[in-house]
């Protein structure tokens, strides 16, 4: 899965302004999966799926070798990406991430709720209700997260 995501050109996300620190104006991530189309046109397959099918179907099948009966709608991958202090207003019951790559640093934070606390999820996969406030401490290297949810 990693040397997939290091052969992946990220584009820059700009829409996904409650996830970006102050002076931020963009971070680099792919959507996969489905989406919340804006403006009330409700939910709909994200047009990445056709640009980077490969990398979706590798995705599902990462998290399926984890946890088999876990059921998601939607996925997103980000690249070096240290997300400010956020809840996930879309998401419904509980959401997987893990975190790939040469880093140090970039524990998971919860402010409160069930995993308040710092979680290193550095290799390793976090099952949470991303309800609570959470944000990623500072780190250093390359940093890949993806987080597997549903809408």
């Amino acid at each position: 899965m990693l040397k997939l995501l290091r052969d992946t050109t990220f584009p820059k996300n700009e829409s996904r302004k409650n996830v970006l620190k102050k002076g931020q104006t963009h971070h680099y991530s792919i959507v996969l999966g489905r989406v919340i189309m804006l403006y009330g046109r409700g939910p709909a397959q994200s047009r990445n799926n056709k640009k980077f099918p490969e990398l979706f179907k590798y995705a599902k099948q990462f998290v399926k070798a984890h946890d088999p009966k876990f059921r998601h709608t939607s996925l997103i991958i980000n690249k070096n990406h240290a997300a400010a202090p956020h809840k996930d207003k879309y998401n419904k019951g509980h959401s997987y991430i893990i975190g790939l790559g040469n880093y140090t640093g970039g524990e998971l934070v919860f402010e409160d709720g069930p995993h308040k606390g710092a979680h290193n999820i550095k290799n390793k996969w976090l099952k949470f209700k991303g309800d609570h406030t959470h944000f990623v401490k500072p780190f250093k290297g390359e940093r890949y997260t993806i987080v597997y949810y549903s809408q």
